[in-house]
């Protein structure tokens, strides 16, 4: 069974550090989904800056503006008191206000933002629905982390059984048991690997779905970004192949002790 990767020893530990990600992942989606709502309401605030058409004073036109720059500040610190001050933003992140928002809401938006002198009305528009997107996007993947914790705890909860019949059907294997017993542990063992083989495919289905949903990249998938800092980047597929490798190993030592009473 092509399962993955682990040793049958800590899959349970491998899986509690998969569901700690999870959460702290989870924990720091919300926080940036409720920063840009943040930082969107305040930029709805900020007024755009525009040239007034000329006035005539004491017998001369002049123009009146805002002073320039001032709508842009004012986006700036409102950005930075949101966003960029996030609980994570810094081990996450680390970048500067230009990097930051060129990441976020695009090259061009951000040369507007940070290289020139006034607000304009289509900068605050391009801003606002930036924004917008940029919370859109905060929800899906915080479904899809919903969607993995549950696939996770419902791999967990699945195997666990399967994990302990393994274990108590290790005095199984002796010989002494009889040809007759020894068949029917091997019967059964294959019946659990089987349950095994359709964890592992209902958790490829689930990955493949997750894939299709986020469009990460065609360098990284769904548990690659979420556990590439744990042991094993699959852990629900790892935990079933190290449940699997005592089960072949079962079944390789019923078929021995079989053999020796044939």
């Amino acid at each position: 069974m092509a399962t993955g990767t682990g040793s049958s020893a800590g899959w349970e530990e491998q899986l509690g550090e998969a569901r700690e990600r999870l959460r702290i992942e989870r924990r720091r989606v919300v926080d940036e989904r409720e920063a840009f709502r943040a930082f969107r309401s305040r930029v709805d605030s900020v007024a755009a800056e525009t040239v007034q058409p000329a006035q005539r004073s004491g017998g001369a036109m002049r123009e009146t503006a805002p002073a320039p720059g001032s709508g842009l500040v004012a986006v700036r610190d409102a950005y930075v008191e949101t966003v960029m001050s996030v609980p994570h933003y810094e081990d996450e992140y680390d970048d500067t206000y230009e990097r930051s928002v060129a990441a976020e809401f695009g090259p061009e938006l951000a040369y507007a933002l940070a290289r020139t002198s006034r607000f304009h009305a289509e900068y605050k528009r391009s801003l606002l629905a930036a924004a917008d997107t940029a919370v859109e996007e905060r929800e899906r993947f915080l479904k899809t982390v919903r969607s993995e914790t549950e696939s996770v705890e419902r791999a967990a909860t699945r195997l666990s059984p399967i994990a302990a019949e393994t274990e108590s059907m290790a005095g199984t294997a002796d010989p002494d048991a009889g040809f007759g017993a020894l068949d029917a542990s091997r019967a059964r063992a294959k019946v659990l690997l089987g349950d095994c083989d359709r964890i592992a495919a209902r958790r490829q289905r689930e990955l493949a779905a997750h894939e299709r949903d986020l469009a990460l990249g065609d360098d990284i998938d769904l548990p690659t970004y979420l556990y590439q800092d744990l042991a094993v980047t699959y852990p629900v597929l790892s935990a079933v192949g190290a449940v699997g490798d005592r089960l072949d190993a079962l079944v390789n030592r019923i078929e021995r002790s079989m053999a020796e009473t044939a």
